[in-house]
């Protein structure tokens, strides 16, 4: 996981379109311009304007060696994941405050899209989706333990569609799976 302590990186992310777009290419992998902006339902002119906005950040990077000729152009997510420190400015935290809020908005959009659709799915994938909530009374010690637990947990699957992704491997019954989950103290 690459750690972002660039004000100007994390501001390239709070575009709504550009937070789709990170995303999907986190889902998707290598992919063409053409193929995002069909996605997106975008004009390529569009989707490669925000293109270059998050190359210019490192959060893109091209993979030339997939096109087939000079026209084509195919791009892939520089990272396989980011967490953000050291921004603790007046301005930083307003900027986190954006990013976080649409990065919570996506989530909840996916799981919306998903649960609209799901019963699409083959009924073997409908039996192995699922989620999940807790109620648990944790110290603060206890909630960082838990949250490196699940870390670890996550890593090696993590690892695996990682090198999944950057082989452009395709095994035949194989799908983006999102996983969220959060957990923070409130109030009861």
């Amino acid at each position: 996981m690459q750690q972002i302590d660039d004000l100007d990186v994390l501001k390239v992310l709070t575009s709504r379109f550009r937070m789709k777009l990170f995303s999907l290419l986190f889902r998707i992998g290598p992919v063409t311009v053409s193929e995002l902006a069909r996605r997106m339902d975008a004009d390529p002119g569009q989707v490669s304007y925000h293109l270059r906005r998050m190359q210019k950040h490192g959060l893109i990077e091209d993979v030339p060696e997939l096109a087939r000729d000079s026209r084509e152009r195919w791009v892939r997510a520089s990272m396989g994941g980011f967490a953000v420190v050291n921004l603790e400015t007046p301005e930083a935290r307003a900027v986190v405050r954006e990013w976080n809020s649409q990065w919570v908005i996506d989530q909840f959009e996916r799981l919306r899209d998903f649960e609209r659709t799901h019963m699409t799915l083959p009924k073997e994938w409908q039996d192995a989706s699922f989620g999940s909530s807790r109620h648990l009374r944790l110290t603060q010690d206890e909630l960082a333990q838990l949250a490196d637990q699940l870390n670890a947990v996550l890593e090696p699957w993590r690892e695996l569609t990682k090198s999944r992704v950057e082989s452009s491997e395709a095994l035949p019954d194989t799908r983006a799976v999102f996983l969220f989950y959060h957990a923070f103290p409130e109030e009861p």
